[in-house]
């Protein structure tokens, strides 16, 4: 006998190639260079610069981006092994900027039409990414009942997918998470979109994303 673990939650971390990444780079860094792109949002209760429902945000080259990760896009679908045919609809981007002290408090992208997140890793001081974090909402309950003090199953608040500069996750859009303050003098530069995997009996499967 064994003690089982299990768990629904997972992230599925690709990388662009670095001929897309070049062009993602040329494509979006007059965007990303200009601050009248972005700015602070005080209803997220955090201090990241974003061109999240900024108006210059759709001036942005979304279609190179979407050409860009659309390899990692048919690789997850294929890991992924759909029970039927499926449409994922990419319903919107943005760039996020993290200068000095910045951070991004726990969110989760949960809207209707949303089921699934990515983030981009553009630009980040680190070979691999040690800030931003999944929060494991069921853990306060766990530690909270003796069970973490009592045994040696590892468990943790947070957990940071192991990413590098130019991977891509994609993960299910509940799923909490947050961003913790950039202490280097690098600022950090992520590319998030909100995307819709639905059911559509006449697309293949080999091509699972639409514009």
């Amino acid at each position: 006998m064994t003690v089982e673990m299990f768990s629904p939650r997972w992230y599925y971390r690709g990388t662009i190639s670095e001929e897309n990444q070049e062009r993602i780079k040329k494509s979006f860094s007059k965007f990303i260079e200009e601050d009248k792109n972005f700015a602070n949002k005080e209803e997220w209760n955090c201090n990241v610069l974003t061109s999240y429902q900024v108006p210059t945000n759709e001036s942005a080259d979304w279609d190179t981006f979407l050409e860009c990760v659309r390899p990692c896009v048919t690789e997850f679908m294929e890991e992924m092994k759909p029970k039927m045919n499926l449409t994922i609809k990419p319903q919107e981007g943005w760039v996020n900027k993290y200068r000095k002290g910045h951070y991004q408090e726990t969110h989760c992208h949960s809207v209707p039409f949303c089921n699934l997140a990515m983030v981009y890793f553009y630009q980040m001081e680190d070979k691999e990414c040690p800030y931003f974090k999944f929060y494991n909402n069921w853990y306060p309950q766990y530690k909270a009942s003796g069970l973490d003090d009592a045994f040696t199953i590892p468990t943790s608040c947070t957990v940071s997918p192991r990413a590098n500069q130019g991977d891509l996750i994609i993960f299910p859009a509940h799923y909490p998470h947050m961003v913790s303050p950039n202490r280097e003098d690098c600022e950090r530069v992520t590319i998030s979109a909100n995307m819709y995997v639905m059911p559509d009996e006449e697309l293949s499967t080999n091509s699972p994303m639409t514009s």
